[in-house]
Formats: C-alpha cells, structure tokens, sequence
C-alpha cells in the first residue's frame, strides 16, 4: 500500500501525524518522546526505540505493534517506555491515545516538583499531578503514573523526565499538551511580573 493509498482513518496515519505535530510544535526533542494508541485484540501500536528514528522522521512503517503482555508482533523495537504505556492502555478508562514528551517549560516545572498555578479557564480541563524521580522505563514509573490517572489525572508531570498526557482522541492529548505547557509559560510570566513589582 503506498502512502496515497493509506486510509486516513488508520490509527498509524494519526499516530505519525502526532508524532510530527508535537516535533513541529517545540513540543518535545527530537531524540525524546513516545506516542501509542489502543489496538483491537489487547495490542497497541507504538513509536519505535529512538535507536531507530526521531518522532518528526517517522513514517507509518517505522511503528510497532505489541501485545498488552509486552511481545512484539510486528515492526522495529519499542520504546523503552513500552511498560507505562501498557500499564495505562491495560487500565483502560478511555485512555486510548498516550503521549510522553518532554516540552521544555513544563519539564522545568517537573524537575522543580512544581505544579503550575490553575488560574486560567484556558486550562480548566487540564487535571495535572506529578510523580515523583522514578527510572525511565521501570514498572516503578508506570506503576505511579497509572495511579495518578485512576486517581482522574489527565496530565502528569515527570519529575526530571517529561510529561505524559492521556485521551480518549488523538488531537485532544496533543491539545492537553499545548495547553499544560502554556499554562507553566503564563504561571511563569506571571510569577515574574508579581515579583517584579
């Protein structure tokens, strides 16, 4: 199937559309970040080790499917972090699009285990919490996020990592991107200018 052949419909159209928003948006590193998205039959589809290619270099080939028990059924290595995504797609509750990236402001505020103010309608969907320094890629870190989202978190903040973001639809995790690192710009320019006066 060529590329003006693929359905646009196809969870791996949608998910390499993300991949590249997120890279276009400042919204993580290239060598950072993972997306995946729930598959019919306990699998789910997911961006490759970044061994293999940068989020903004990825095309609908370069992604890897995996059962909900962590076997490889097709494409590259997965991401190191295959074990939080499968924690949170198995504890299901609508999560269906996963995003881990690291934008920079929000990342400040992780390292800093600090949670922006929620002073803005702008943000008034964003719950947020923030775990604390856990390993990249342990059951340790995937075990305290998924705690975090049963307790109705739909953005968490990594410390020292990243962010992960949960939704139901693929353009609203990135949508909840943007506007959690929005709100720690404005917390933080208005953080500024109270100090400044």
């Amino acid at each position: 199937m060529t590329h003006l052949e693929l359905d646009m419909t196809d969870p791996r159209v949608t998910l390499v559309s993300l991949a590249k928003k997120i890279s276009e948006k400042g919204l993580t590193i290239s060598i950072g970040g993972n997306i995946s998205t729930s598959l019919p039959d306990m699998r789910i589809l997911i961006t490759p080790s970044k061994q293999h290619k940068t989020l903004s270099e990825l095309d609908v080939n370069d992604l890897s499917v995996v059962s909900l028990s962590g076997e490889l059924i097709q494409g590259p290595k997965p991401s190191a972090e295959l074990p939080m995504h499968i924690a949170i797609h198995s504890a299901a509750q609508g999560n269906n699009w996963v995003i881990h990236a690291h934008p920079p402001m929000a990342v400040a505020y992780a390292s800093e285990k600090t949670l922006p103010e929620q002073l803005f309608v702008e943000s008034s969907r964003l719950r947020f919490s923030l775990v604390g320094l856990k390993s990249p890629g342990s059951e340790e870190l995937a075990k305290a996020v998924v705690e975090k989202i049963r307790e109705g978190s739909n953005a968490i903040l990594l410390e020292g990592h990243g962010v992960v973001v949960v939704s139901n639809y693929a353009n609203d995790a990135v949508l909840l991107l943007e506007e959690l690192e929005n709100l720690c710009k404005t917390d933080l320019a208005r953080h500024i200018l109270k100090s400044s006066r």
